[in-house]
């Protein structure tokens, strides 16, 4: 099963994103089936890599925190837009985490060489006009929400589409 570990987002939030509409004039994109901040992709497991993995993702310490929206970013850079995303602050209790879940996972999955807290609002497939995409994504999205836990997905494709489905959430 492919699995990854992810922040999810309150609706409220969901639906900001929703509303931005990029015209096939100025790309082509698809979009992400559900809005997620991911700490870690697994990849595919077996179930004993799952129930490993589960075990020793208890031993994470969380403490709640409040997550804030900011800027618009892309990778690989603003000149080659491949995606394009909205950043997340406090970057550095993001890192922690990310840190503390590569340290529990060790032994099972490699630690990420770079991680940008992001998340992801469109992959690019062909960009027709750069600058209004752009400014299309660099709006104020203001918004913050209280985290109390970060969950283990499992991702099914199921008639064309990605569908996460929750297979523990720790808090």
């Amino acid at each position: 099963m492919r699995c990854f570990i992810a922040i999810d987002l309150p609706e409220k939030i969901k639906y900001k994103f929703r509303e931005i509409k990029i015209d096939r004039d100025i790309a082509e994109v698809s979009v992400p089936d559900d809005y997620h901040l991911t700490l870690k992709f697994l990849g595919e497991i077996n179930k004993n890599e799952l129930e490993r993995t589960k075990r020793n993702i208890r031993e994470v310490r969380f403490r709640p925190l409040i997550l804030n929206l900011e800027n618009s970013g892309y990778f690989p850079n603003d000149n080659y837009i491949e995606v394009a995303w909205v950043g997340v602050t406090p970057k550095s209790r993001i890192i922690k985490l990310k840190e503390d879940i590569d340290d529990a996972l060790m032994g099972l999955f490699q630690r990420d060489k770079r991680f940008t807290p992001h998340i992801t609002l469109y992959r690019v497939k062909k960009m027709r006009d750069k600058n209004k995409f752009k400014d299309l994504l660099n709006r104020n999205y203001e918004s913050h929400w209280k985290v109390n836990s970060f969950v283990l997905y499992e991702s099914r494709m199921e008639n064309g589409r990605h569908r996460y489905y929750p297979l523990e959430e720790y808090s």
